[in-house]
């Protein structure tokens, strides 16, 4: 994986994390990301979460949208990645269940 390490990165994720509500990112990232990039990273969580809850490829399609591509990307992610998926999930592991 290319290295994103950047002071321009730094100064992105401080931003990102001053915000305070669910509404405060809305209005951020709606600015930062055109509706499709949003969509798509919205998109990926979703197989994320849908992956880490034990469903097959076909089921996580079904239920996402996502193609076959964006599902097998993102479980490599889940499997072999730097673990970014993996933290977020645990962190909100119990608040929200994946939605059928």
């Amino acid at each position: 994986m290319a290295d994103l390490h950047s002071e321009a990165a730094d100064a992105l994720f401080k931003a990102i994390l001053s915000l305070r509500s669910e509404e405060e990112c809305y209005a951020f990232f709606e600015d930062l990301c055109t509706v499709g990039e949003l969509q798509a990273m919205s998109q990926r969580y979703h197989v994320a979460r849908l992956l880490r809850s034990g469903l097959v490829y076909s089921e996580v399609g079904r239920l996402s949208g996502a193609s076959s591509a964006t599902i097998s990307r993102v479980n490599r992610c889940l499997q072999y990645g730097s673990g970014g998926y993996r933290l977020l999930l645990e962190r909100v592991d119990g608040e929200s269940e994946p939605e059928e």
